[in-house]
């Protein structure tokens, strides 16, 4: 059985990454259409919901180095990759 906190800090790490992946696909559409200032902003949007996505992997990896619950039944870290 999962541990709950991992569980949720999985969860909002999946979010975030979604966040991000969303954010470089409009900076990248924003790019290739040439409107280079609503690229810039897009950049902007994408360092910071990276900047979150990368919060959140640090606190789940810190919780299971911590908490040791990536390691019951032979389960990889969620941040090993």
């Amino acid at each position: 059985m999962i541990c709950q906190e991992r569980a949720r800090l999985l969860r909002k790490y999946s979010d975030a990454v979604s966040v991000y992946a969303q954010r470089v696909r409009e900076m990248a559409d924003f790019v290739i259409a040439g409107e280079e200032v609503r690229a810039n902003e897009a950049r902007r949007a994408c360092r910071t919901t990276w900047d979150e996505a990368e919060k959140s992997r640090i606190a789940l990896y810190r919780h299971e180095a911590d908490h040791l619950c990536d390691r019951g039944a032979g389960v990889p870290s969620a941040c090993d990759s």
